[in-house]
Order: C-alpha cells, then structure tokens, then sequence
C-alpha cells in the first residue's frame, strides 16, 4: 500500500494468538452469555473500544500535517 496510509502507522498491536472477530461475531458471543456476564463484556468491550480509538487519534494528530 502507498499514499496516505503510509502516513500513519497503526498503533494497535496485532496478536496472533487469536482469531481476528468482527464486532458482530463478538456482539453474538456475548449476546449467549448470562446476564451479569453480559454486562461485565460489553463494558470491557466498550472502553476497550474508546482505548482504540484513542491510540488510533493520537497516532493520527500526531503527524505533522495535523500540527
């Protein structure tokens, strides 16, 4: 790839000891589970969400061209 991905680098890293879930299958996932547990992963889910996002922002305004 070239052009303006190359100008910035993804800053979530990647482990390859999981399988890559979309955020359906991992909706469906908790969806099977008990209420409580329910509750606890969609919480989890969610800032773990925010805290992507946030990398993601801060990686982005950290170029040059956004200074």
């Amino acid at each position: 790839m070239s052009g303006i991905y190359d100008a910035v680098q993804n800053p979530i890293p990647r482990s390859g000891l999981f399988a890559t879930k979309t955020l359906p299958e991992l909706q469906e996932y908790v969806e099977s589970m008990n209420a409580k547990e329910k509750a606890q992963a969609y919480l989890i889910m969610q800032l773990t969400l925010n805290a992507c996002y946030q990398l993601v922002e801060d990686e982005i305004l950290s170029k040059p061209v956004f200074a």
